[in-house]
């Protein structure tokens, strides 16, 4: 598992299901929901303390929908991206 750094998250994408009775939809943009595998422990502020961070693992979150670096890992795709990327928790 991948160990994040100063205020990086881990995300998996997660693909809402489109269905119909009809026609199958394919997306091929990048989600912009995704489930935080890890966090790192925030960055250093200028008086030597770390900033919280918000989420934690197994937190549903809406991101921007190319925010990050993907990257594939154990056959699944993960982004790694900012905490400052990260728009709400859902």
């Amino acid at each position: 598992m991948l160990k994040p750094i100063a205020d990086n998250v881990v995300v998996t994408d997660e693909r809402p299901a489109k269905t119909s009775n009809t026609i199958a939809v394919i997306d091929s943009r990048p989600s912009n929901q995704a489930t935080v595998l890890a966090v790192g422990k925030g960055r250093v502020l200028g008086n030597g303390r770390r900033a919280p961070m918000f989420v934690k693992p197994g937190d549903r979150v809406l991101l921007g929908r190319y925010a990050g670096y993907r990257y594939e890992l154990d056959d699944k795709t993960v982004r790694i991206l900012s905490i400052n990327d990260v728009q709400a928790i859902l």
